[in-house]
Formats: C-alpha cells, sequence, structure tokens
C-alpha cells in the first residue's frame, strides 16, 4: 500500500535529519553557484571576446562555465547521499529492526532511493534557480533563456536518476561505505573522461552527468536513451539483489 510507503519515506527523512546530508544537498548548488559567480564576475568580458565563445549568449556562457563545476560537485554529492543511507543502518545496527516492519523490502530500498532522488532532485532545482540570480547579479542584458535552463534541469534529472539507481545499487551490495564511496569517486573523477567516447559514455552512469548540457556537440537524445535504462535496469537490480540479501 502506497501509505507504508509514505511511513517508510517520512521515516527515512526523520533518520537523515541528524546527519550531513541535508546541509550537503543545500551547500553543493550554492558552492557551485558561488565559484561560478566569481569566476563570470572577473572572467566575463575575456570569456566573452574568446574566438571560441562568439556568439554565444550570457546564458549560454554562463551554462557552460558553471557545467564544469557543477558535473563535480552534483555526482559525488550524489555518490555520498547514497552511501549514507545505506551506512546509518551498518553503523547503528538497525537493518533487522528496519527489515522486522510488516513490510516488503522493496518499499524499504524504494524509500532509500527516493531519498536521494529527492534530494538529488531538489539541488537540480536550486542549481537553476542559482544560475538565474547569477545571471541577475551580472546584469545581463538578455532575456532569461527559460527553454535552456529547463532542458538543462530536465537532463540532469535523467542522469540522476541513472546514476543514483546505480550507487544506491553498489551501496546495497558492498557493506564497505569506503568501498562504494571509492567507486563514487572513481567513476566521478574519470567522468569526464569517459565521455570523450560516445560508445563508452552512453554506458557509464558518472558520464551521463556531462553530457546534460544542451550543445549541438553533445548527443542529449543518448543521455535521454540509456539514461532512463540504466536507471530502470539498475533500480530493478537493486530491488532483486536487496530482496535476496542476508543482512545481518
Amino acid at each position: 500500500m502506497m501509505q507504508e510507503f509514505y511511513q517508510l519515506l517520512s521515516y527515512e527523512f526523520l533518520k537523515q535529519k541528524s546527519s550531513f546530508t541535508h546541509p550537503m544537498a543545500l551547500l553543493s548548488p550554492v558552492l557551485a553557484g558561488g565559484l561560478t559567480f566569481l569566476h563570470l564576475l572577473f572572467r566575463y568580458d575575456y570569456l566573452k571576446s574568446l574566438e571560441a565563445n562568439q556568439g554565444l549568449s550570457s546564458w549560454t556562457l554562463l551554462m557552460i562555465q558553471h557545467h564544469f563545476v557543477w558535473i563535480l560537485l552534483l555526482p559525488l554529492t550524489v555518490t555520498v547521499l547514497a552511501s549514507m543511507i545505506h551506512y546509518i543502518e551498518y553503523s547503528s545496527n538497525s537493518w533487522k529492526n528496519l527489515l522486522a516492519l510488516p513490510v516488503s523490502r522493496a518499499k524499504v530500498y524504494l524509500a532509500k532511493w527516493s531519498i536521494v532522488y529527492i534530494s538529488s532532485a531538489s539541488m537540480i532545482c536550486l542549481n537553476a534557480i542559482l544560475m538565474l540570480f547569477i545571471g541577475h547579479l551580472l546584469g545581463f542584458s538578455e532575456p532569461v533563456d527559460w527553454i535552456l535552463i529547463l532542458q538543462y534541469s530536465s537532463y540532469q534529472l535523467v542522469a540522476a536518476f541513472s546514476l543514483i539507481s546505480f550507487q544506491t545499487f553498489i551501496s546495497s551490495v558492498i557493506k564497505n561505505t569506503n568501498v562504494s564511496l571509492a567507486i563514487g569517486f572513481v567513476g566521478v573523477s574519470s567522468g569526464l573522461f569517459f565521455a570523450q567516447s560516445q560508445q563508452v559514455a552512453k554506458l557509464i552512469p558518472y558520464a551521463h552527468i556531462v553530457l546534460t548540457l544542451p550543445d549541438p556537440t553533445i548527443d542529449n537524445n543518448m543521455l535521454l536513451q540509456y539514461g532512463l535504462a540504466f536507471g530502470v535496469i539498475f533500480l530493478a537490480s537493486g530491488i532483486l539483489f536487496f530482496n535476496k540479501k542476508d543482512i545481518c
């Protein structure tokens, strides 16, 4: 029943209140936005004068410059969030109590997955708001490019779906949180490298974040297809494994 799932979701939110996950989800877009603002405050005219940026609108230039910071902070935060929701259970030895509740394991897993996705979606929305704020502070003369910002945010929601499903899956498979974090950190740091090849990028969830920039040189349709497909595959795999896993 949906009521059981909502109760589990509320329970997960309460557990996260005592951790640093909520402050991290808030600070990540603020940090990215602050770095982008300072970067453009001092280098906007120079960047605008570069031949490669000729013809770009101020909003497009802002998004491109911001993207290089955000493709690191967003997946890193997702990695930590996905690992922490499982670490809390292991560190407090509360798995048995949680799984003793009269609800299915699938709902328990989905509740944990949902917490990470809701937090990530909130970060993505806050990131979009901060980009609008940065454009206002820098005094952009062009009207807000709503289509560009909405596309960027929508692509990130798809990429986050893929990454969260994968990272939650490995966090549930591997009891040692340090190992799942290490895998995530290596994946994030290598994401830009993986994205250089279309054949490799579509198979690596960490590279999907890099492909979220709305740009003619980037195949965003590939992101939508493989991001959704891998998100479903890893989410289903995580539920199946969690149903069978012997947790002590």
